[in-house]
């Protein structure tokens, strides 16, 4: 499907850096931050605690202990429940910002690859809490991913995304550009980590920051072109069928499989600050746009952080926002408060007023076929909505084609009564999955 996509090259080429985004009086931080796992607090009300301290751990599975840190230095306020950026009500650590930073506006002297081993960097991750958000609708524990990749020992390859899947999005897009050199080390060191065989950058062909391939200090890393102005094109099935498509299969000793490592230019960043300069994740990088801003901009926001917080150093609204939306159209969630917290996962905030606001009535199915004929691997959507929703059985057989289902929205974006079929086809596969 080609896309109508507002964002283009030309738009990334208006950006020349990033800002630090004002520090809030209170963050509140979810203990939801990665998917099937809930921390659970380590702190209590009137603890003071530190910039990176650890205030609430999960046992993943395995005696894997992963850690989420206090964002700003501070008084510990309450735990009480709180509206997540996914839609779901949390609960979530209040910290009333006071004291001195330990890491930011520091000097912090960065490891050598050859300072850690193999098995210390996965260690690593997990302790200061890297989530890879290649799917931003399921974000993963990096280091417990590298994890299960070295129990299997088998040799896998490293897929880097510089461009985001949701074609109404440019976070990657803008980290590959303004930190390409951390990305190069973030995704050097969670290499070294797997053992991978290669390393490939997933790049828009478009893109004006192709050369560096012709430069010899990346000879380690290859560039696969992508023609991301058709929808899906960010997904690990659509890379595999551009590598092995593509002249770079030729050139390579290695080929791509969709059980290879797929991350993003967001988590190598993270990687980069977590293994080489021992910063626990403790901020994001967010974008912020829409028509109801005077200027869109990139943000560095502290986790824990409200988007109305955030509000007055962008400019203020010139209208009224009547949708809220994370993570991009096509991929995202809509919320409605702006009292919801930036998490890990958090790539886009985008603000639109009433005029871009559609039609939220969801009809009866019309039996148009229009979701058959948009699904990329050949769904049949609605008869899979119907036996989840309406009870309408099915053979096992053709229930468990749903696990072929890549959860681009497609489906959602074609049909006209507006059913949300894409996640009821997540449901049925979660289903089939247990």
């Amino acid at each position: 499907m080609k896309s109508n996509n507002p964002v283009v090259s030309s738009i990334i080429k208006n950006y020349n850096t990033s800002q630090k985004a004002f520090l809030p009086k209170v963050v509140t931080i979810p203990l939801s931050q990665e998917s099937e796992s809930c921390y659970t607090s380590i702190v209590k009300p009137g603890d003071t605690v530190k910039e990176g301290d650890v205030i609430a751990q999960t046992e993943i599975s395995k005696g894997w202990t992963s850690s989420l840190h206090s964002s700003v230095p501070g008084k510990v306020l309450s735990t009480q429940a709180c509206f997540s950026p996914n839609g779901r009500q949390e609960f979530a650590i209040n910290i009333k910002f006071g004291g001195a930073f330990s890491y930011l506006g520091k000097t912090h002297q960065e490891m050598k690859p050859e300072d850690y081993s193999q098995s210390d960097i996965s260690k690593k991750l997990i302790k200061n809490g890297v989530v890879n958000t290649f799917k931003t609708e399921v974000p993963e524990n990096l280091g417990v991913q590298i994890e299960k990749i070295n129990e299997k020992k088998e040799q896998h390859n490293l897929v880097v995304r510089l461009f985001d899947e949701d074609p109404y999005r440019i976070t990657d897009s803008l980290i590959s550009k303004f930190y390409f050199d951390e990305i190069v080390k973030g995704a050097r060191i969670v290499a070294k980590a797997i053992n991978a065989k290669g390393i490939v950058f997933a790049i828009d062909h478009k893109s004006d920051s192709k050369d560096w391939a012709k430069n010899p200090d990346y000879k380690d890393i290859y560039q696969l072109e992508m023609k991301i102005q058709r929808y899906p094109c960010g997904t690990p099935r659509e890379i595999v069928s551009a590598f092995v498509r593509g002249p770079l299969n030729r050139l390579c000793n290695f080929t791509l499989t969709k059980t290879d490592l797929f991350t993003d230019s967001s988590t190598m960043y993270e990687v980069y600050k977590a293994a080489a300069l021992s910063i626990p994740c403790v901020d994001r990088l967010v974008h912020f746009s829409g028509n109801c801003l005077n200027a869109s901009c990139m943000l560095d926001v502290k986790l824990g952080t409200k988007l109305r917080d955030l509000i007055p150093q962008i400019g203020g609204f010139i209208k009224e926002p009547a949708h809220i939306i994370i993570n991009g159209m096509l991929c995202g969630t809509s919320v409605k408060s702006l009292d919801i917290p930036i998490t890990k996962y958090v790539k886009s905030v985008e603000f639109l007023s009433k005029k871009k606001n559609s039609d939220e009535q969801i009809y009866s199915c019309i039996n148009c076929g229009n979701c058959r004929f948009a699904c990329p691997v050949k769904l049949s959507p609605d008869i899979l909505y119907n036996h989840t929703i309406n009870f309408k059985l099915l053979k096992e057989t053709y229930a468990a084609s749903s696990l072929a289902c890549i959860e681009c929205g497609l489906c959602n974006t074609v049909c006209p009564a507006r059913l949300p079929l894409c996640q009821t086809i997540k449901v049925l596969k979660n289903k089939i999955k247990e």
